[in-house]
């Protein structure tokens, strides 16, 4: 009798579960090309002194996107990078 009745739920939960996702699996991606207008905002270098000249660089960024329908978009990038000499 339980074994039925975790039976149903478990199909009412898939039946759900395909009316709810099933839209969003046809939904799909397409390739935008897109030119970017950036510039720093902030900057800054730490050095670690762990080794000589080893230092990490924050950089923030903000801009806009064209793309090539006439769209435009906002952005912000966070950069983070490491520097060792050799």
């Amino acid at each position: 009798m339980a074994t039925k009745k975790s039976m149903w739920v478990l199909f009412g939960i898939l039946l759900i579960s395909s009316w709810v996702l099933g839209p969003a699996i046809h939904a799909g991606a397409e390739t935008m090309n897109f030119k970017t207008y950036s510039y720093v905002v902030k900057a800054e270098e730490v050095s670690i002194g762990d080794v000589e000249d080893h230092t990490l660089s924050l950089v923030t960024r903000r801009g806009f996107c064209l793309f090539e329908n006439g769209e435009v978009a906002t952005s912000i990038f966070f950069v983070m990078g490491e520097y060792i000499r050799g």
